[in-house]
């Protein structure tokens, strides 16, 4: 079986998310959060792999482990992993897998350059890496869709909403004045880190990533690089980092 054909498992909050490599190459990725054994079979006869990275082995990457094709090698993110870059993380155990996956491939996307990674997901994180592939670290606050249930769960009367396209530009009832509040919020939110870190930090380039990312791009001012697939880049970065001995 080709080697350089590799298989890579981001498992979030809602979803799990594969990418399918050939060396640096994304051949093709999606959704696989619901798949069976079958369907795992049907895959790896389309698209052969013999090795995988799978980003999380909480319930979720457990019960997909288990569905995989018996003969492929299976890595997860554990203790003994290397990373490419440096951290002055207290424990770097602690930052999310995501995050570290994040900075992996803003390391692979921009080498020699600082980038401030923000992942707009379930949470919103922000990470700034330096030149020299230094992780400073970074910030955690709720995502658009945490701060509409958290104005559900911890009300009684406001609605429960989800993550709307559209702005209003006043509150004229309930709905829009949520909407308002919630989403001009977070656009305020990032700017205002992104100004926070440019004075402390100087110029960078900021990669914009997760299920919020091209909504976000839209409505922030800044000059963005967008990349939907950063973290799968990031897994498949640090498989390869990991498994060079093994060719």
């Amino acid at each position: 079986m080709d080697k350089s054909k590799h298989l890579v498992l981001d498992v979030g909050n809602s979803r799990v998310k594969y990418g399918y490599f050939e060396q640096d190459v994304l051949l093709t990725s999606g959704v696989c959060s619901d798949w069976t054994a079958h369907q795992w079979n049907v895959f790896h006869q389309k698209h052969p792999f013999s090795r995988v990275l799978v980003g999380s082995v909480g319930a979720t990457g457990i019960d997909t482990i288990s569905k995989l094709p018996e003969n492929c090698v299976v890595h997860t993110i554990d203790k003994t992993i290397k990373y490419p870059f440096t951290s002055a993380y207290d424990d770097i155990q602690t930052l999310g897998v995501d995050r570290r996956a994040a900075l992996a491939g803003a390391l692979k996307m921009l080498p020699n350059t600082a980038v401030f990674i923000i992942d707009a997901g379930s949470c919103i994180t922000y990470d700034f890496l330096n030149a020299d592939g230094h992780h400073l670290g970074g910030a955690i606050s709720p995502g658009r869709a945490m701060r509409y249930h958290a104005l559900h769960l911890f009300t009684e009367r406001l609605p429960f909403l989800k993550p709307s396209d559209n702005i209003p530009e006043l509150g004229t009832s309930t709905q829009t004045s949520m909407e308002l509040g919630v989403e001009r919020g977070v656009i305020a939110e990032i700017q205002e880190h992104i100004h926070a870190f440019s004075q402390d930090y100087g110029d960078f380039t900021i990669i914009l990533t997760g299920g919020d990312a091209d909504f976000l791009n839209k409505k922030i001012k800044n000059t963005i690089f967008a990349d939907a697939d950063l973290i799968l880049a990031g897994l498949n970065h640090l498989l390869m980092f990991n498994t060079t001995d093994e060719e």
